[in-house]
């Protein structure tokens, strides 16, 4: 196992310094203007939240403002250290950068508001273990945002898939949008609402909660709000 997150950690260290260039080429920059507004709507007023897979901080930065303390882990140094930086020439202050592993997470029960883990899962070996630890460590009722590339969805997203295994991104679980849906009311959370973005690879942004803090069944996956927009591949 520690090889394992040893190799991954080794692996983004390695691209860290080309990770944001290599995203602007992607073309993906259009869907992360769509997926801010969206966060925007579920995050504003939030005051301690989790950021998995951070990365270079994107999102975090981006969602700074709208939240009193942000918490924002990676697996790589070397990806933090770029997202410290970019902070500290936006004068961002309200973000803490730690290493961390999101199937191991530091932190006691029950001690966030709410959690982001942003098109990391389909990336995982064990996918339900990081849910798992989002679930312990998010109060109940706190909200759990987790918008994925679902790999699997049709020949054109699996064609794209396959070509970003090549280049080393290897999804170890390609879910269609139905099967994301079904993995994350497995590992015990109620779809709030969803809406996918279209695209060559298209990702379904889901909003969760944990189905045993559901409230006098107020939240119910039969009446999930689900819309769809496009984004670029």
């Amino acid at each position: 196992m520690e090889d394992r997150i040893n190799k991954e950690r080794k692996f983004w260290d390695s691209f860290a310094k080309r990770y944001d260039k290599n995203r602007k080429k992607s073309g993906t920059n259009e869907a992360y203007k769509n997926l801010f507004k969206i966060f925007k709507e579920d995050i504003a007023g939030i005051e301690n939240l989790l950021e998995t897979a951070t990365g270079t901080g994107l999102i975090s930065l981006q969602l700074s403002s709208l939240v009193s303390e942000i918490t924002a882990i990676d697996l790589s140094p070397e990806m933090l250290k770029i997202a410290q930086e970019k902070a500290r020439k936006q004068e961002v202050v309200n973000i803490n950068f730690r290493e961390g592993d999101i199937c191991n997470l530091d932190f006691p029960n029950n001690f966030f508001d709410a959690a982001i883990a942003s098109n990391v899962l389909h990336l995982l070996f064990e996918p339900g273990k990081a849910m798992q630890e989002i679930k312990r460590v998010v109060k109940p009722g706190g909200t759990v945002i987790i918008p994925t590339y679902c790999h699997g969805e049709n020949l054109q997203s699996h064609f794209f898939s396959r070509c970003m295994n090549i280049m080393g991104f290897r999804a170890r679980t390609r879910w269609s949008v139905v099967s994301f849906q079904e993995f994350v009311k497995e590992n015990g959370f109620e779809i709030v609402r969803q809406e996918i973005l279209k695209g060559a690879i298209p990702m379904v942004y889901l909003v969760a909660m944990d189905s045993g803090s559901k409230e006098n069944g107020t939240q119910n996956h039969q009446n999930t709000n689900i819309n769809t927009s496009s984004q670029q591949p």
